[in-house]
């Protein structure tokens, strides 16, 4: 069912469109009709329709400013114009904003029930072309370019000149600023799922997927080069500090594997290769990476090898370590406190399996008092508000790693404690200041959403979802409601002109906040003034 919404300034013409459609046997649901523009356009954020069917002439904004604030903001949202004769030339400058149709007044039932099947059909033609399988598959095609692939590929397994590597790197524009370069190899462990029609095409759809995920973390966020190898490998190719890269590496690896395992429900094993200052030794560590790959049968599946730690032995340790701290870090950020007190116990509980030296054990101690301690600094924390001055000492006085587990326990949940006491204080704060924002600019016409949201740096709907229960109010609704406050006021205590008052409350259009008012309060400005003549300010 698609939601539409019908906007005429004449009663009985949306009366009458009303009440002799069967929208529900059409395949639409009526969700609003307006008598104008503003009201509409107000409305769209919350109602979300598929369709607007829209009268040209109109008070307050007409059906071309309605129909262009709709295509720059609301792309997807399908306008059609209802005009009569006289203004069919307005509805061919409509044609120009790509409205999706138009009709002529009269509006004959019959034709207008044909024309909401035919828009049916359409947006379901849209809808199955964005979920078609065919559809992913050519986005797929178009986003392998094979020449950039070959060139990637014969990089990473075959010595080439520097130069020749430059004026590629050019013609495809490629960009790796070093100084320091390595390589990162990913493979799929398997499908956990069953093909059915196309188990081909479906296999490779799901590739596909996962080299989205790859490709968006490592090249786009991070400025590495993605590409996918003839045996079906992903390979991105990395710089950066070199006292840095490697850490960088582990940690954009994580992210990966964590997103595929999420999203595709798979899993995947990730072999790093070493450092080089040259990228002629690419090669080199994309053959390491495959390498570290092969490790795989020893230590299983869904990780990530650096072949530096598999050659001197300290693998599985530090793998264990590196996960160990990703779990505990994530869940103190998102409040997990059952999480936290298990990874600690299972982390305890392995270094006393693994027989582990106290020099050992101290060591891996004190590395994760340094994370906690960059956690409280990432977030604006002086170190002393949850470990105190004298951190290290304290770790040194327990006498079991029982004991310590219990103390970095408290240290954890005391952490959690006051990272989610912050996010709710500056929550707070930020909405406080978007309120302010709001009282100081209420009389500008162009006060907008967005435009509080940039001031408080903060995104619309993570606002939106914080504003209402701030102030009990939508944004819009608040606005409003404050600037007639602000009119009531000036109403009472002035002798200032309607059109006046309309402008210093944020209403260019007097018209329009005459209707606004009296829709909000039961009378008109002037009667308002008659009412309250006299009284104090409200």
């Amino acid at each position: 069912m698609y939601k539409i919404i019908m906007i005429d300034d004449e009663d009985e013409v949306r009366e009458g469109i009303k009440r002799k459609t069967n929208w529900e046997a059409c395949g639409f649901q009526l969700v609003g009709d307006f008598d104008n523009g503003r009201d509409a356009y107000e409305a769209l954020e919350s109602l979300q329709p598929d369709a607007v069917i829209t009268d040209i002439c109109m008070p307050f904004m007409d059906g071309l400013q309605l129909t262009e604030l709709i295509a720059a903001n609301y792309r997807d949202v399908k306008v059609i114009i209802v005009t009569g004769y006289e203004d069919f030339d307005y509805a061919k400058q409509a044609i120009k904003l790509k409205v999706k149709d138009y009709l002529l007044k009269p509006i004959n039932a019959a034709e207008f029930t044909e024309f909401l099947h035919k828009l049916r059909i359409e947006l379901d033609e849209e809808r199955k072309q964005r979920e078609d399988v065919t559809f992913l598959r050519h986005q797929f095609h178009e986003s392998m370019p094979l020449l950039r692939e070959r060139f990637l590929e014969r990089l990473v397994t075959s010595c080439m000149r520097k130069d020749e590597i430059d004026r590629k790197f050019q013609m495809f524009g490629l960009s790796l600023g070093g100084p320091s370069f390595t390589v990162l190899a990913l493979d799929i462990d398997e499908f956990h799922r069953e093909f059915h029609s196309d188990p081909v095409a479906e296999e490779e759809l799901i590739r596909f997927a996962a080299y989205n995920i790859f490709h968006e973390i490592m090249e786009k966020e991070q400025g590495g080069i993605v590409f996918r190898t003839r045996d079906d490998k992903l390979v991105a190719l990395l710089s950066g500090d070199s006292e840095r890269i490697e850490l960088t590496c582990q940690t954009l690896a994580e992210h990966v594997r964590h997103s595929i395992e999420k999203y595709l429900s798979m899993t995947v094993t990730m072999g790093i290769g070493r450092t080089y200052s040259d990228l002629r030794d690419l090669p080199k560590a994309f053959q390491e990476a495959l390498s570290a790959l092969d490790y795989r049968f020893l230590l299983g599946k869904n990780r990530i090898i650096s072949i530096g730690d598999m050659e001197f032995g300290s693998s599985l340790d530090n793998l264990s370590y590196i996960h160990m701290e990703k779990k505990l870090i994530s869940a103190i950020k998102t409040g997990e406190k059952t999480v936290v007190t298990l990874t600690l116990q299972d982390w305890i509980n392995e270094m006393k399996k693994g027989s582990c030296s106290m020099d050992k054990c101290y060591g891996k101690l004190n590395k994760l008092l340094v994370a906690l301690m960059n956690v409280l600094v990432e977030t604006g924390f002086e170190e002393a508000a949850v470990l105190g001055d004298h951190s290290f000492m304290q770790l040194y006085a327990r006498k079991t790693l029982d004991d310590v587990r219990f103390w970095l326990e408290e240290i954890c949940l005391a952490l959690v404690d006051l990272l989610a006491e912050k996010r709710t204080k500056v929550s707070q704060a930020q909405m406080e200041a978007a309120v302010a924002y709001i009282h100081a600019n209420y009389a500008d016409e162009q006060l907008s959403l967005q435009q509080v949201c940039n001031h408080i740096y903060m995104s619309m709907s993570y606002f939106s979802a914080l504003f209402k229960p701030h102030t009990g109010e939508t944004f819009v609704e608040y606005v409003t409601r404050y600037r007639l406050d602000k009119a009531k006021e000036m109403l009472a205590a002035s002798q200032l002109k309607t059109y006046e008052l309309a402008a210093k409350v944020g209403y260019s259009d007097p018209q329009y906040f005459s209707v606004i008012f009296k829709r909000n309060t039961g009378m008109t400005p002037k009667e308002f003034r008659a009412a309250h003549k006299g009284q104090p300010s409200l």
